[in-house]
C-alpha cells in the first residue's frame, strides 16, 4: 500500500505542539518547585501561628472527641476549647452557619480568667459584606454581657451571628464552672427579651426594626415597630418592665426575669402606655381597604377585629361578610431584603384554607438583581388551598432569593397563627 505523504502544514503544526509542550514543561519545572516551596512556608508560618495562639495550653473540649474531653459543651458552635495557665487563657474555636450566606464564619476567641474577651479574629468570613475592623475590635474587654457590642449596619446577619457565637463561646465556659457570668443590666435584659415576646418588631437575625421614640412619665422611651406592627416600651420606676403593644394584640408586661406581668400591672400604666402608643400610630387601613377590594367581590363587607395575644408581623384583621359566608382577611408585613418592610394580603375561608393572596412586589430590586428563578403566577397559585397543617415551608422557598423566601415563610406562618388566635378569641 502506498504511503501518503505528510503535509508541511501538519509537520510545522507537530512541530508548533512539540515547542509548547516543552515549554509548558520548561514552566512547570521551574514553578513547581517554588509553589512547593512557598506551601511548605505557608503551612510553617501556620503552624507557628498556632503554637504562638495556643502555647502549652491543654485542650478541654474536642467536638471531633467528645469523650474524651473534660468538659461538656451543649452548643454546635464550640468546636474546641483550650486552657492556657502559664498565660491564663481560654482559648475557644467556634464555627457558625447562621451569617448571610449560611456558610461555616470561623473564629478564634481568647478570654482571660477574669471572663473578660482578650480579642476575637475572625479566621474565615465567606459573607460578601464586609464587616469592618472596628467590629471584631469591639468585644476586646468585653464580658459575658457583650454590652459593648453593637451589630454593624447593613451587615446584621453576619455580624448577629458573630455575637451569638461568641455568646456560645461564653456560655460553655460558664456552664462547666471556669468563671462566673457576669450580671447584666436591667436594660440589656428587657432588649434581650424583644425576640422572645415581640417577633414582629426583628428580622429573622433578631435585630429590632424601628426608630426610637419618646417616651413619658414613668415610660423612659420606646421603639416604633417598621412594619406598623406596635410597640415596645420600656418602662421604669419601681422595677424595670418591657411593655409590647401589639397593634392587633393589645399590650403586654414583662418583667426583666421574662415574666407576664400584665395581670398585676397598674391600670393606669397600661392606659399611659395605650395613649403613647395612640399618639405614634400610623393608619394602614385605606392602604389596606383598597388592596382587599382587588382580591374580593365588590359587595363584600369588611370590619376590622384585634387579635388578643398577637405580637407577630400581622398587622392588619378583618372579618369580611360574602355572599358565599364568611371569610377572613389578613396583612402581614415581615422583613425582606435589606430590611424592607413587605406587604403580604391573605383571605382564608372559614376552614383556615388560603383562598385568595396577593403581594405587590414580590422580589425587590429586580432592577438590578436577578440571580433567582421564580414563575410568580406559579408560585401564587401554589399558595391556595394551604391551610396551617399543609403548609411545610417548602412552598415558599424562591430559588437564588434567600431573604424574600424567608419574608414569605414568616408571613404564611404569621397569617396561620393570626386565623387560629383569632378562632380561639371567637370561641
Amino acid at each position: 500500500m502506498k504511503k501518503q505523504p505528510v503535509s508541511r502544514s501538519v509537520l510545522c503544526l507537530l512541530l508548533l505542539l512539540a515547542v509548547l509542550a516543552a515549554g509548558v514543561y520548561g514552566v512547570n519545572g521551574f514553578t513547581a518547585p517554588r509553589i512547593a516551596e512557598n506551601e511548605r512556608l505557608a503551612a510553617e508560618a501556620a503552624a507557628a501561628a498556632e503554637k504562638a495562639l495556643l502555647g502549652n495550653s491543654v485542650m478541654l473540649y474536642d467536638r471531633e472527641d467528645e469523650a474524651a474531653s473534660a468538659i461538656t459543651v451543649s452548643s454546635d458552635t464550640v468546636q474546641s476549647v483550650y486552657q492556657d495557665d502559664d498565660r491564663g487563657l481560654y482559648i475557644v474555636r467556634l464555627s457558625t452557619s447562621e451569617g448571610y450566606s449560611k456558610l461555616p464564619i470561623l473564629l478564634t476567641l481568647t478570654l482571660d480568667y477574669d471572663g473578660k474577651i482578650v480579642s476575637l479574629d475572625i479566621n474565615e468570613n465567606p459573607d460578601d459584606k464586609d464587616l469592618g475592623e472596628e467590629f471584631p475590635l469591639s468585644f476586646e474587654g468585653q464580658d459575658s454581657t457583650l454590652a459593648g457590642v453593637n451589630l454593624v449596619a447593613g451587615v446584621t446577619f453576619s455580624s448577629a451571628a458573630i455575637r451569638n457565637a461568641v455568646n456560645d463561646g461564653f456560655n460553655a465556659l460558664i456552664d462547666n464552672g471556669l468563671f462566673a457570668a457576669a450580671e447584666k443590666s436591667d436594660d440589656q435584659l428587657l432588649n434581650e427579651l424583644l425576640p422572645q415576646v415581640y417577633p414582629g418588631l426583628v428580622n429573622k437575625a433578631g435585630v429590632p426594626q424601628g426608630e426610637e421614640i419618646a417616651g413619658s412619665g414613668s415610660v423612659s422611651g420606646g421603639l416604633k415597630a417598621a412594619n406598623g406592627s406596635g410597640f415596645a416600651w420600656f418602662v421604669t420606676g419601681d422595677r424595670s418592665l418591657l411593655a409590647v403593644d401589639s397593634t392587633l394584640g393589645g399590650v403586654k408586661l414583662y418583667s426583666t426575669a421574662g415574666e407576664d406581668v400584665t395581670d398585676t400591672a397598674d391600670s393606669a400604666l397600661v392606659d399611659e402606655i395605650k395613649a403613647l402608643s395612640a399618639a405614634n400610630a400610623d393608619d394602614y387601613t385605606a392602604k389596606d381597604l383598597k388592596a382587599f377590594g382587588r382580591m374580593l367581590d365588590d359587595d363584600a363587607e369588611l370590619t376590622a377585629v384585634e387579635i388578643p395575644g398577637l405580637c407577630n408581623s400581622v398587622n392588619g384583621a378583618y372579618i369580611v361578610q360574602t355572599a358565599d359566608g364568611e371569610r377572613y382577611a389578613f396583612v402581614a408585613r415581615p422583613y425582606g431584603y435589606s430590611n424592607e418592610v413587605m406587604d403580604f394580603y391573605y383571605v382564608l375561608d372559614e376552614t383556615g384554607a388560603i383562598s385568595a393572596f396577593r403581594i405587590s412586589e414580590l422580589i425587590l430590586y429586580s432592577e438590578y438583581y436577578s440571580a433567582y428563578t421564580l414563575d410568580e403566577d406559579s408560585y401564587k397559585d401554589g399558595l391556595l388551598g394551604l391551610t396551617q397543617d399543609s403548609y411545610t415551608g417548602e412552598q415558599t422557598l424562591i430559588s437564588g432569593a434567600t431573604m424574600t423566601s424567608q419574608a414569605a415563610d414568616t408571613a404564611m406562618r404569621d397569617v396561620f397563627e393570626a386565623f387560629r388566635l383569632l378562632m380561639e378569641s371567637r370561641g
